[in-house]
């Protein structure tokens, strides 16, 4: 490696070190200078080390010799202590190296300040799939994890949790227009239908979600990600005069809560006596505090509009043609699409799926808001109504399941989960829990679209499902169901 570039990726890293705290004392300046003497630095790797990120530093260092990286790692420690205390912001950016220099899975993200940065005291948990090990690991363990957090000075944020908070503003009326309240005070051009899409979109919001519109589309942080990953915030560099912030990423490893306490024990090692954790309580949940993550997430979310989709189903079997799409090179076709303006996307299920999925459109949109599968008295009206939705839409007679039973329900409403979790609306706004079938109570399936978002395609036109022929039908039958 060319003696250059070791020589202006070291300035880079040691004078990020030494700034971090905001303080620059007369013995962290000497020590700069002893290091420089160490490493031959003169004045031209100065300038072009002020001219790389930490990130490129980090790539340059991670390609050092094993001594090379014990002796920088040690030269770090040195110059941490040099006004007698590592603080907080040290410590992080000295276990970010330590990572690196160890082959931990680990790289340092730089991107420009351009926009208002979402983390601080944080560390943020990403994925960009539907399930995982680690996913599960969390939410079995997650007050035991968030706690392990919380002793190194971190604010553990698993974005399912932050859902969780603001669905919770659900509970009464008062508490829902008290968050309608603070985003008319963040956000007074934006109309009422703007915020409660925001409300329900946050209500809704995956890991997956927050990835790719949050960091990536909204804060154009570009992060790519192979695996389950931790996300930590560095101190920021000045590059060549323009800010950059920096973030800590390393993939979750199989035993996540052991991996964390590591880190954890990692950072606290190296902090001095007089370096106190302070945790001030920004994700408790049964209070809502506009400040830290949530004030940041908030100020994001509110200056961009979020619409909600239209749900299109094509009557098959009365002669309306399905939707073409193709697939791994592979023409396909369904009678199930998700619209925003001229755009359209498949869900692509079978026709008996979609017949049980408009079934329970239909019981939603009545008093009942749902089917309650542990009332026998419906058993007949359930299966008859599905009978007759199934022949609307597909042009098959033999092979109709019993809507009923749970041996054919819970199969096609898990079909029904997985293909809705996997298209487009989850992956750009996170509405999709209002299109999938949920739990009232154990065994009460209702789906909470508005009914003016579901739309029956027949053969010539299209209808609003509340006004259609197909949900005047199903009326027709229910209600004779209910006076006998």
């Amino acid at each position: 490696m060319a003696k250059a570039e070791v020589q202006k990726s070291v300035f880079r890293v040691i004078s990020d070190l030494i700034k971090s705290d905001n303080i620059i004392t007369v013995d962290e300046l000497n020590g700069l200078e002893e290091t420089c003497k160490k490493y031959g630095i003169e004045r031209t790797n100065k300038e072009a080390g002020y001219k790389i990120t930490l990130s490129q530093a980090a790539r340059i260092i991670s390609q050092f010799s094993d001594n090379s990286k014990k002796k920088f790692l040690r030269t770090l420690e040195e110059i941490a202590l040099k006004d007698g205390e590592c603080c907080r912001e040290e410590s992080l950016l000295i276990t970010a190296f330590d990572m690196i220099c160890n082959n931990k899975n680990a790289e340092i993200i730089s991107m420009e300040l351009s926009n208002r940065p979402l983390l601080t005291t944080q560390i943020l948990y990403l994925e960009d799939k539907i399930t995982n090990t680690s996913k599960l690991q969390l939410e079995t363990n997650y007050d035991e994890i968030k706690h392990i957090a919380k002793t190194g000075g971190l604010e553990l944020i698993y974005i399912p949790q932050v859902a969780k908070h603001f669905r919770s503003y659900d509970i009464n009326a008062q508490k829902r227009n008290d968050l309608k309240r603070l985003f008319q005070l963040i956000s007074p051009t934006s109309h009422d239908s703007d915020i409660e899409n925001c409300i329900t979109a946050m209500q809704g919001m995956s890991t997956k979600y927050f990835l790719n519109t949050v960091l990536n589309e909204y804060l154009d942080m570009r992060l790519h990600i192979n695996n389950p990953s931790w996300l930590i915030r560095l101190t920021d560099s000045v590059v060549d005069g323009i800010g950059y912030a920096n973030y800590l990423r390393f993939d979750v490893e199989k035993d996540l809560k052991q991996q964390l306490i590591s880190v954890i024990e990692n950072i606290n090692q190296h902090l001095g006596p007089y370096s106190i954790i302070v945790n001030d309580g920004r994700e408790k949940e049964h209070n809502f505090h506009y400040n830290g993550f949530y004030k940041a997430l908030l100020d994001v979310m509110s200056i961009k509009r979020i619409e909600k989709w239209d749900l299109h189903i094509r009557l098959y079997g009365e002669g309306a043609e399905p939707y073409t799409y193709f697939e791994d090179n592979k023409k396909k076709k369904c009678v199930m699409t998700i619209r925003k303006g001229i755009e359209e996307y498949p869900i692509a299920i079978t026709g008996r799926d979609v017949a049980f999925y408009i079934l329970l459109l239909c019981f939603s949109l009545t008093d009942s808001k749902g089917v309650d599968f542990h009332d026998a008295s419906l058993k007949k009206i359930v299966q008859d109504a599905y009978v007759d939705i199934y022949h609307k839409v597909s042009r098959r007679d033999s092979d109709i399941p019993n809507a009923w039973i749970p041996e054919s329900r819970i199969p096609m409403r898990a079909r029904i989960n997985s293909a809705i979790n996997s298209s487009v609306i989850a992956n750009h706004s996170s509405l999709q829990h209002l299109y999938t079938p949920t739990d009232l109570r154990q065994g009460y399936i209702q789906i909470p679209v508005e009914p003016d978002k579901v739309y029956i395609d027949y053969e010539n036109k299209s209808e609003r499902l509340i006004s259609s022929r197909l949900f005047n039908d199903f009326i027709v039958k229910y209600k004779e169901h209910i006076e006998k």
